[in-house]
Protein backbone atom coordinates (compact mmCIF):
# COMPACT_ATOMS: atom_id res chain seq x y z
CA UNK A 1 0.00 0.00 0.00
CA UNK A 2 1.26 2.67 -1.01
CA UNK A 3 1.74 5.84 1.21
CA UNK A 4 -0.80 8.51 -0.40
CA UNK A 5 -2.85 5.26 0.11
CA UNK A 6 -2.46 4.76 4.06
CA UNK A 7 -2.93 8.72 4.61
CA UNK A 8 -6.40 8.50 2.73
CA UNK A 9 -6.86 5.38 4.91
CA UNK A 10 -6.36 7.52 8.38
CA UNK A 11 -8.24 10.28 7.13
CA UNK A 12 -11.11 8.40 6.20
CA UNK A 13 -10.92 6.45 9.73
CA UNK A 14 -10.82 10.06 11.16
CA UNK A 15 -13.87 10.98 9.83
CA UNK A 16 -15.54 7.82 9.60
CA UNK A 17 -19.48 8.62 9.49
CA UNK A 18 -21.73 6.67 12.04
CA UNK A 19 -25.31 7.54 12.73
CA UNK A 20 -26.18 5.67 15.95
CA UNK A 21 -29.17 8.69 16.66
CA UNK A 22 -30.46 8.86 13.19
CA UNK A 23 -31.40 4.86 13.69
CA UNK A 24 -32.81 5.87 17.19
CA UNK A 25 -34.48 9.31 16.29
CA UNK A 26 -35.07 9.21 12.64
CA UNK A 27 -33.34 11.26 9.57
CA UNK A 28 -36.38 13.09 9.66
CA UNK A 29 -35.92 14.42 13.18
CA UNK A 30 -32.56 15.87 12.09
CA UNK A 31 -34.01 17.35 9.14
CA UNK A 32 -36.57 19.22 10.92
CA UNK A 33 -34.11 20.70 13.13
CA UNK A 34 -34.26 24.64 13.45
CA UNK A 35 -31.16 26.51 11.72
CA UNK A 36 -31.11 28.99 14.70
CA UNK A 37 -28.97 30.11 17.70
CA UNK A 38 -30.59 28.35 20.53
CA UNK A 39 -29.70 25.96 23.66
CA UNK A 40 -30.29 22.13 23.67
CA UNK A 41 -30.95 19.31 25.84
CA UNK A 42 -30.49 15.41 25.57
CA UNK A 43 -32.43 13.42 27.85
CA UNK A 44 -32.22 9.35 28.74
CA UNK A 45 -34.44 6.66 28.82
CA UNK A 46 -35.21 7.88 32.21
CA UNK A 47 -35.81 11.60 31.85
CA UNK A 48 -32.48 12.76 33.25
CA UNK A 49 -31.04 15.51 32.11
CA UNK A 50 -27.52 14.53 30.54
CA UNK A 51 -26.19 17.48 28.49
CA UNK A 52 -26.83 21.03 27.80
CA UNK A 53 -24.80 22.63 24.86
CA UNK A 54 -25.86 25.94 22.72
CA UNK A 55 -24.84 26.85 18.73
CA UNK A 56 -25.73 29.50 16.09
CA UNK A 57 -27.18 26.63 14.13
CA UNK A 58 -29.04 24.32 16.16
CA UNK A 59 -29.39 21.60 12.91
CA UNK A 60 -25.60 21.61 12.42
CA UNK A 61 -25.16 21.27 16.29
CA UNK A 62 -27.10 18.76 17.00
CA UNK A 63 -26.60 17.16 13.69
CA UNK A 64 -22.88 16.37 14.22
CA UNK A 65 -23.53 13.85 17.22
CA UNK A 66 -24.46 11.78 14.87
CA UNK A 67 -20.59 11.65 13.50
CA UNK A 68 -19.32 10.86 16.94
CA UNK A 69 -16.92 7.55 16.79
CA UNK A 70 -14.42 6.12 18.63
CA UNK A 71 -11.21 7.38 16.10
CA UNK A 72 -12.07 11.07 17.24
CA UNK A 73 -13.91 11.04 20.16
CA UNK A 74 -13.55 10.18 23.71
CA UNK A 75 -15.26 7.46 25.33
CA UNK A 76 -17.38 10.33 27.46
CA UNK A 77 -18.90 11.52 24.16
CA UNK A 78 -19.45 7.80 23.31
CA UNK A 79 -21.38 7.28 26.53
CA UNK A 80 -23.14 10.30 26.02
CA UNK A 81 -24.83 9.35 22.77
CA UNK A 82 -25.36 5.89 23.73
CA UNK A 83 -27.67 7.09 26.37
CA UNK A 84 -29.31 9.73 24.08
CA UNK A 85 -32.99 9.12 23.41
CA UNK A 86 -34.64 12.55 23.66
CA UNK A 87 -33.59 15.91 22.44
CA UNK A 88 -34.86 19.22 22.89
CA UNK A 89 -33.62 22.73 22.28
CA UNK A 90 -34.76 26.79 23.24
CA UNK A 91 -34.13 28.39 20.48
CA UNK A 92 -32.80 32.07 20.97
CA UNK A 93 -32.68 35.52 19.16
CA UNK A 94 -29.09 35.68 19.36
CA UNK A 95 -25.58 33.57 19.36
CA UNK A 96 -24.44 35.84 22.09
CA UNK A 97 -27.99 35.24 23.85
CA UNK A 98 -27.67 31.41 23.36
CA UNK A 99 -23.98 31.42 25.37
CA UNK A 100 -25.40 33.42 27.68
CA UNK A 101 -28.97 31.31 28.07
CA UNK A 102 -26.72 27.90 27.87
CA UNK A 103 -24.11 29.70 31.19
CA UNK A 104 -27.47 30.12 33.42
CA UNK A 105 -28.66 26.64 32.44
CA UNK A 106 -25.54 25.24 33.29
CA UNK A 107 -25.04 26.41 36.87
CA UNK A 108 -28.49 25.29 37.76
CA UNK A 109 -28.68 22.23 36.76
CA UNK A 110 -25.20 20.84 36.43
CA UNK A 111 -25.96 18.19 33.94
CA UNK A 112 -23.47 14.77 34.49
CA UNK A 113 -22.21 15.00 31.09
CA UNK A 114 -20.90 18.90 31.01
CA UNK A 115 -17.61 19.79 32.22
CA UNK A 116 -16.71 23.37 31.39
CA UNK A 117 -19.06 26.10 33.25
CA UNK A 118 -20.41 24.07 35.68
CA UNK A 119 -17.97 24.33 38.46
CA UNK A 120 -14.87 27.09 38.28
CA UNK A 121 -11.64 25.28 37.88
CA UNK A 122 -7.95 26.26 38.59
CA UNK A 123 -6.57 28.80 35.92
CA UNK A 124 -4.22 28.17 33.45
CA UNK A 125 -1.15 30.34 32.19
CA UNK A 126 -0.10 30.00 28.31
CA UNK A 127 3.81 30.56 27.52
CA UNK A 128 4.59 30.98 24.24
CA UNK A 129 7.46 32.21 21.83
CA UNK A 130 7.88 32.55 18.13
CA UNK A 131 11.79 32.55 16.86
CA UNK A 132 13.34 30.92 13.72
CA UNK A 133 9.79 29.62 12.25
CA UNK A 134 9.10 27.63 15.32
CA UNK A 135 6.34 28.48 17.96
CA UNK A 136 6.61 27.18 21.16
CA UNK A 137 3.66 26.90 23.43
CA UNK A 138 3.30 25.29 27.02
CA UNK A 139 0.01 25.61 28.95
CA UNK A 140 1.00 25.44 32.62
CA UNK A 141 -0.45 25.66 36.27
CA UNK A 142 2.14 27.94 37.36
CA UNK A 143 2.13 32.25 37.22
CA UNK A 144 4.60 32.36 34.06
CA UNK A 145 2.93 33.39 30.88
CA UNK A 146 -0.52 34.95 29.67
CA UNK A 147 -2.87 34.78 32.70
CA UNK A 148 -5.12 33.44 34.78
CA UNK A 149 -6.70 31.89 31.45
CA UNK A 150 -10.14 30.25 33.13
CA UNK A 151 -10.22 26.75 33.42
CA UNK A 152 -12.27 26.32 30.10
CA UNK A 153 -9.22 27.13 28.23
CA UNK A 154 -7.91 23.83 28.21
CA UNK A 155 -10.72 22.86 26.20
CA UNK A 156 -10.66 25.39 23.78
CA UNK A 157 -6.38 25.31 23.26
CA UNK A 158 -6.63 21.99 21.08
CA UNK A 159 -9.08 23.88 18.83
CA UNK A 160 -6.71 27.05 18.76
CA UNK A 161 -3.22 25.27 17.47
CA UNK A 162 -5.31 22.97 14.86
CA UNK A 163 -7.05 26.11 13.38
CA UNK A 164 -3.36 27.96 13.71
CA UNK A 165 -1.39 24.97 12.00
CA UNK A 166 -4.41 24.96 9.20
CA UNK A 167 -4.08 28.33 8.65
CA UNK A 168 0.09 27.94 7.89
CA UNK A 169 -1.10 24.90 5.92
CA UNK A 170 -4.25 24.88 4.36
CA UNK A 171 -4.03 22.03 1.28
CA UNK A 172 -2.09 19.71 4.25
CA UNK A 173 -4.06 16.45 4.91
CA UNK A 174 -4.58 16.49 8.54
CA UNK A 175 -3.47 13.05 8.76
CA UNK A 176 0.07 14.72 8.39
CA UNK A 177 -0.67 16.71 11.37
CA UNK A 178 2.07 16.88 13.89
CA UNK A 179 1.78 14.22 16.43
CA UNK A 180 -0.91 14.59 19.14
CA UNK A 181 -2.49 18.22 17.66
CA UNK A 182 -5.39 16.16 16.27
CA UNK A 183 -6.25 14.53 19.90
CA UNK A 184 -9.07 15.43 21.85
CA UNK A 185 -6.28 17.24 24.65
CA UNK A 186 -2.92 18.27 22.59
CA UNK A 187 -0.02 18.42 24.93
CA UNK A 188 0.51 20.92 27.18
CA UNK A 189 3.84 21.82 25.55
CA UNK A 190 4.10 21.90 21.63
CA UNK A 191 6.94 23.48 19.37
CA UNK A 192 5.32 23.60 15.73
CA UNK A 193 7.47 24.81 12.46
CA UNK A 194 5.34 27.42 11.27
CA UNK A 195 6.35 29.59 7.98
CA UNK A 196 4.78 32.25 9.76
CA UNK A 197 5.46 32.39 13.02
CA UNK A 198 5.12 35.21 14.56
CA UNK A 199 2.37 36.56 12.61
CA UNK A 200 0.95 33.10 13.75
CA UNK A 201 1.53 34.23 17.96
CA UNK A 202 0.01 37.01 17.10
CA UNK A 203 -3.04 35.76 15.96
CA UNK A 204 -3.01 33.60 18.97
CA UNK A 205 -3.06 36.45 21.62
CA UNK A 206 -5.84 37.91 19.90
CA UNK A 207 -8.12 34.80 20.45
CA UNK A 208 -6.60 34.60 23.92
CA UNK A 209 -7.48 38.54 24.41
CA UNK A 210 -11.24 37.61 23.26
CA UNK A 211 -10.64 39.01 19.78
CA UNK A 212 -10.58 35.97 17.30
CA UNK A 213 -12.16 37.91 14.14
CA UNK A 214 -9.02 37.76 12.66
CA UNK A 215 -8.19 34.77 13.01
CA UNK A 216 -11.83 33.69 11.75
CA UNK A 217 -11.88 35.66 8.91
CA UNK A 218 -8.52 34.45 7.68
CA UNK A 219 -9.93 30.59 7.96
CA UNK A 220 -13.22 31.73 6.38
CA UNK A 221 -10.90 32.68 3.46
CA UNK A 222 -9.36 29.57 2.88
CA UNK A 223 -10.33 26.83 0.43
CA UNK A 224 -13.36 24.79 0.68
CA UNK A 225 -12.63 21.30 2.76
CA UNK A 226 -12.39 18.60 0.53
CA UNK A 227 -15.78 16.80 2.28
CA UNK A 228 -18.47 17.89 4.05
CA UNK A 229 -17.31 15.95 6.91
CA UNK A 230 -14.03 17.94 6.91
CA UNK A 231 -16.15 21.03 6.49
CA UNK A 232 -18.51 20.73 9.06
CA UNK A 233 -15.54 19.48 11.46
CA UNK A 234 -13.68 22.86 11.44
CA UNK A 235 -16.92 24.63 11.12
CA UNK A 236 -17.46 23.05 14.61
CA UNK A 237 -13.46 23.91 16.02
CA UNK A 238 -14.16 28.02 14.77
CA UNK A 239 -17.35 27.99 16.51
CA UNK A 240 -15.56 26.83 19.99
CA UNK A 241 -13.34 29.17 19.40
CA UNK A 242 -15.93 32.04 19.11
CA UNK A 243 -17.92 30.33 22.14
CA UNK A 244 -15.09 31.01 24.26
CA UNK A 245 -13.68 34.54 23.76
CA UNK A 246 -17.64 35.59 23.84
CA UNK A 247 -18.43 33.56 26.89
CA UNK A 248 -15.39 34.30 28.80
CA UNK A 249 -14.77 38.50 27.22
CA UNK A 250 -15.62 40.07 30.92
CA UNK A 251 -12.57 37.80 32.14
CA UNK A 252 -9.90 37.72 29.78
CA UNK A 253 -10.27 41.26 29.49
CA UNK A 254 -8.36 41.40 32.65
CA UNK A 255 -5.33 39.22 31.87
CA UNK A 256 -1.95 40.33 32.43
CA UNK A 257 0.58 40.02 29.89
CA UNK A 258 3.98 38.02 29.60
CA UNK A 259 3.96 36.36 26.08
CA UNK A 260 7.48 36.94 24.48
CA UNK A 261 7.64 37.67 20.10
CA UNK A 262 11.29 37.66 19.24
Amino acid sequence: MSEATKNSARQLKLFHLENPLSARLGNEFFRALPVSPGVYFFYDSEGQLLYIGQSNNLRARIGSYRHVTPEKNPKRSLRLVSRIIRIEWEICETAEEAIKRESELLLEHRPPFNRAGVWKGDPWWLKAEASDGVLHLELKREEDGFGPLPSAFRFIYGSLVRCLYRLNFPELCVSKYPHGIMDIRVPLELSLALPASKETLQLLLACISGQPSALLEKLAALPVSISAMHEEYWQQEEEGIQKYATKHSKIIQTLNGGLMVD
